[in-house]
């Protein structure tokens, strides 16, 4: 027994070397994790395996401990972690006793609960790709003990280590090891008598444990990103007020650009209606010239007045041209001149109505050799039709 004992002490002095040679630049122990919902971070685990039963001998000399025959047993459990450290566990054992040969074998259960520390996340702070972990665990529960039908039931205490090789993110094996303290009364009814006041059940099992629902554990926020964090939505808020008062300032210009070209649409409208109203157009001057002393239209002086129809015909209806006539003031009497031009007047009057002109759209009169408008002389053998 004592070799067993030392097994553990040697498994446990192992793992604490290898948190020893692990060097994490942030280690989450206990804070900076953030805690997972009820249903997160559970895992069931069913592993088979040894056992062997202990007693102390107090009916003899030496009070020499004696241990019995190797027996068997298997378990299932389901595991609560509550961070990456703290834990807890329901298990069942089941199995057979074998105190001293096939008269002292006894059929075996005991159902127990145990807090569960995980030594690796402890010391070396949580990491979800370590590949081994070691939990220390401890407990109690009730110790069913039958042997040939006659057996007892008691209180019984509950220790050990469960090494853990993780497989995958969702599977691990477990390699537990396990001691368990019983009243001496519970134990098989052949070595009770000299069981004193206690006895031990020593076991090895190994097995795997499923891990369900989420797995991990997350980092929560510091103090500092927190604020940091705060402030950012601060200076986002700021930059949005700012962004909402500008574009408060933007619909005013806007606002204001739109008056001002809604007036000057206005003003358009209402100078349009101004025009229309006053039925303003451009008077078009045309010159109809003649031949010396003469009053008769040439050829050429009537293609000048196919524009003067088109221009009038293209004016207001009630539009007036007038047609004014001259004569050139080098040649000829006053008198004379008053004539011609009268005649030159009457002559451009009549061809355009002739060709269409409404009539009352047109006057004439001669203004003579008073009023020459060209330098050159003889251009002023004209007619005017403005």
């Amino acid at each position: 027994m004592k070799k067993f004992l030392l097994s553990i002490a040697i498994v446990a002095i192992s793992a604490g070397s290898v948190f020893a040679q692990e060097n994490s630049a942030e280690k989450l122990r206990w804070k900076g994790i953030m805690n997972n919902g009820f249903w997160s971070n559970w895992e069931l685990a069913v592993a088979g395996g040894v056992n062997a039963t202990a007693w102390n001998e107090f009916g003899g000399v030496d009070n020499q401990k004696q241990i019995g025959d190797l027996g068997w047993q298997v378990e299932g459990g389901l595991t609560k972690w509550f961070n990456p450290i703290v834990g807890a566990r329901v298990q069942v054992i089941g199995g057979r006793l074998n105190a001293s040969g096939d008269a002292q074998k006894s059929n075996w259960i005991m159902p127990h609960a145990d807090a569960v520390i995980n030594l690796s996340n402890w010391i070396g702070g949580y990491r979800e790709d370590r590949v081994y972990y070691a939990k220390l665990f401890a407990g109690a529960g009730v110790n069913f003990v039958d042997i040939n039908a006659q057996g007892g039931s008691g209180f019984a205490a509950t220790a050990g280590l469960i090494n853990t090789f993780r497989v995958c993110k969702q599977l691990d094996i477990n390699l537990e090891l396990k001691g368990i303290l019983s009243a001496g009364h519970d134990m098989p009814r052949a070595i009770a008598p000299v069981a004193g006041k206690y006895g031990q059940i020593y076991s090895a099992t190994l097995g795997v444990a499923y891990r369900f629902n989420k797995r991990d554990w997350s980092k929560a926020y510091s103090q500092e990103e927190v604020d940091g964090y705060l402030a950012s939505i601060a200076a986002l808020e700021a930059g949005l007020a700012e962004a909402h008062r500008n574009e408060g300032k933007l619909n005013e210009r806007l606002a204001a650009q739109k008056a001002a070209t809604d007036q000057a649409l206005k003003d358009n409208e209402a100078l349009r209606a101004e025009l229309a109203k006053r039925k303003t157009s451009v008077i078009a001057s045309s010159a109809v010239f003649f031949n010396f002393d003469s009053a008769r239209l040439t050829d050429r002086a009537k293609a000048s007045m196919q524009i003067i129809q088109e221009t009038i015909a293209a004016a207001p209806k009630d539009q007036v041209f007038t047609i004014v006539g001259h004569a050139d003031a080098k040649t000829g009497a006053a008198a004379y001149n008053q004539k011609l031009s009268e005649k030159r007047a009457k002559a451009v009057y009549d061809y355009l109505v002739e060709q269409g002109v409404n009539k009352d759209q047109l006057t004439w009169k001669g203004v003579g050799s008073t009023e020459n408008i060209f330098p050159v002389n003889n251009t002023n053998r004209v007619v005017i039709v403005k």
